[in-house]
């Protein structure tokens, strides 16, 4: 039987196998835009929002036409922070903090909302948020229906925190010097977060994806006992409000995870994004997890679909569905997200593999058996060839 779309992810996040890979992603709008002109889709003025933060009715409706036009089986939507630009270089949201505009990408945070314990007893997030805040995630719901799965992507404890103390290194060394106001600002944003997904669920958000990296390349961001402390408990809310909505929830994070991922299936998280191929193994990932939680990832967003041809995409799609479907469970997508860099022909190769490749009547109905990575090997950051290659040249 063929399912659809959203009968596909939604079965591979309750760790089953459908009748091929599902297929899902985070879309930049400039990679939407790549995309739209090379299948032909009009799209008006080229309006986007990458230095406004927020998007526009346009911007939405270019990516349901995208998606529809690729067979994307899930979406990604966010909620809106009123994030308007004060000049070229700099915008402020409805939660008062400042951040630096980009034409490449998203907004970076510069200005706290909340700078010390004093400021924090009087400020409010919740009565900040309204339900327009979701009429983009209404939108791709009400076009492309009940056909796909519907994601709504928010910021996690960690990373919503330091938005509000104004950056990760503010908060971090709150960590050490002001406990207080690290506990105080984590509860805060928690709650809200809550809320955030209770209104998405009214709406129709099938499933959470929770933003904020915890790792690099070769280590975590803190140490386990602070992550512990700080960070784990509010994971676990999230996690429990998720479940208690009746939605799925997944955890993003790049880098090395292999430190933490215990303790995030231990949070309960029903899925792991993104599985970075520098740093994480997908065979070994899927291995590990194989039967607990569902794994997103991996086609390598870093170097090949950046720096080669749609043929080396097809190679690693092709390599990630080998890695990463066997005994379902799985969720095609790349590396990362499909940011400014990726090539639009490369985004549409990737999608192309994943209809003609992924289907499960020719994959294994469990995964290789294959041990994760000894402490010292786990540290070890990979190369793809075309980076290795490219970095041997030079």
């Amino acid at each position: 039987m063929t399912m659809t779309g959203r009968q596909r992810l939604m079965t591979a996040l309750r760790l089953g196998t459908p009748d091929r890979v599902p297929t899902w992603d985070w879309f930049d709008e400039a990679v939407t835009l790549g995309v739209a002109d090379l299948i032909g889709l009009k799209h008006h003025d080229r309006a986007t929002t990458l230095r406004k933060g927020d998007e526009t009715a346009q911007s939405v409706d270019l990516y349901c036409r995208v998606v529809e036009a690729l067979d994307v089986d899930g979406t990604s939507s966010v909620y809106n922070t009123g994030l308007k630009a004060e000049n070229a270089d700099f915008g402020r949201d409805k939660y008062g903090r400042g951040y630096i505009l980009s034409e490449f990408g998203m907004p970076a945070i510069i200005e706290a909302a909340v700078a010390d314990t004093a400021e924090l007893a009087g400020y409010d997030m919740i009565s900040r948020l309204e339900k327009s805040d979701f009429n983009g995630l209404r939108t791709v719901i009400d076009r492309l229906g009940d056909v796909r799965a519907h994601c709504l992507n928010l910021n996690g404890p960690f990373q919503e925190a330091w938005n509000i103390a104004g950056g990760m290194d503010k908060l971090m060394l709150a960590f050490l010097d002001d406990p207080e106001y690290a506990l105080g600002v984590l509860r805060l944003v928690t709650d809200f977060n809550k809320v955030v997904m209770t209104e998405a669920a009214a709406v129709g958000a099938d499933f959470f994806m929770v933003d904020g990296d915890l790792t690099g390349n070769d280590f975590p961001l803190m140490s386990p006992e602070h992550f512990q402390a700080f960070i784990l408990p509010f994971k676990r809310e999230m996690v429990d409000h998720a479940h208690g909505l009746g939605r799925p929830i997944v955890k993003h994070s790049d880098g090395n995870m292999w430190s933490l991922i215990d303790h995030i299936l231990d949070a309960g998280f029903d899925g792991f994004h993104p599985v970075q191929p520098q740093c994480m193994d997908m065979a070994q990932t899927k291995a590990h997890l194989y039967g607990r939680s569902c794994v997103f990832g991996n086609v390598d967003c870093l170097d090949i679909m950046v720096l080669g041809d749609a043929e080396a995409t097809r190679a690693d799609a092709r390599r990630s569905i080998d890695e990463g479907a066997p005994g379902g469970g799985y969720v095609f997508c790349s590396s990362n997200s499909l940011h400014p860099g990726c090539k639009p022909e490369n985004v549409i190769a990737m999608f192309e593999v994943a209809r003609d490749y992924g289907r499960y009547d020719r994959i294994a109905n469990r995964p290789r058996r294959i041990a994760r990575p000894e402490q010292e090997q786990a540290r070890a950051r990979r190369q793809t060839r075309r980076r290795a290659g490219r970095s041997a040249a030079a």
